[in-house]
């Protein structure tokens, strides 16, 4: 009998403990949910890809601006490039507009210091970044439409110091016509299924009457879309001329090695 009377202040005490931890609990602060803010921007004033606080949208057409002909509608646009980096870097997420269409981007740079940066977009999409001084590159992909950030060369008269881009999607394209690359790594084992196996090395590619060639980060300098595929993986973007040249010139047909892994490096045309 002692011992179940024993139980019922113990019992009595937590209750009042518990009450009261409920008590303060009430008047406890909420933990906040980080929401990105977007910009409230006027439709006609926004760009096709709209990156919120660091986008000016300017008129058609620019004296000086050549865009392919392949391209039937176009954007221009000026980014605070330094603005854009440094939010990156800091780990927040971005604010865009694509098409109208807010939306949030969560990136991460692939490779420290390279201001190379991939990610997803919160409408069930991924992007890629690469921005290199007052240079912006971009690809975003959404519902099944791809929106490209090109850098026209010029600078705008405007803002002094901020490159003039130019912005399409993949339904602006004239028959979706031209060289679009293809790029697999061997090491990885994407054609494992197609006779390479993985763990090659040079000397068994050699050995089965390959040539394998070297790509360097200064080749890449004049491989804009081979390099973003280096870093993103995405495949069958457009190429440009020049591009596709140097790609049939110097790669195709050939094991390409960079960096200790080894690739197929070739284009379609459509």
């Amino acid at each position: 009998m002692t011992e179940k009377r024993s139980i019922i202040p113990a019992l009595l005490l937590t209750a009042a403990v518990t009450a009261l931890a409920a008590g303060f609990a009430a008047f406890a602060p909420v933990a906040e949910v980080t929401v990105t803010p977007h910009e409230q921007i006027a439709p006609q004033d926004q760009a096709l890809v709209h990156i919120d606080f660091f986008t000016e949208k300017r008129d058609v057409p620019v004296e000086g601006v050549d865009i392919l002909s392949s391209i039937l509608r176009y954007e221009l646009a000026v980014y605070d490039t330094e603005g854009i980096r440094d939010r990156l870097l800091s780990g927040e997420p971005l604010a865009v507009h694509i098409a109208g269409q807010p939306c949030t981007a969560v990136l991460e740079e692939s490779l420290h210091g390279t201001g190379s940066f991939t990610g997803t977009l919160s409408v069930d999409g991924r992007v890629h970044l690469t921005i290199s001084g007052d240079v912006l590159r971009g690809y975003f992909e959404t519902g099944g439409v791809a929106y490209w950030v090109e850098s026209t060369g010029r600078y705008d008269t405007k803002s002094p110091g901020k490159v003039i881009h130019y912005l399409f999607s993949s339904a602006d394209v004239k028959g979706l016509s031209g060289c679009y690359l293809t790029l697999y790594n061997i090491s990885n084992g994407d054609l494992k299924d197609s006779g390479y196996p993985a763990g090659w090395t040079r000397a068994d590619f050699l050995k089965a009457g390959h040539e394998v060639v070297p790509l360097t980060d200064a080749d890449l300098v004049d491989l804009p879309r081979v390099n973003e595929t280096l870093r993103t993986g995405f495949i069958e973007v457009p190429l440009s001329y020049n591009e596709t040249v140097r790609i049939a010139k110097s790669y195709r047909g050939k094991i390409v090695e960079y960096r200790g892994n080894y690739y197929v490096i070739d284009f379609f045309e459509s």
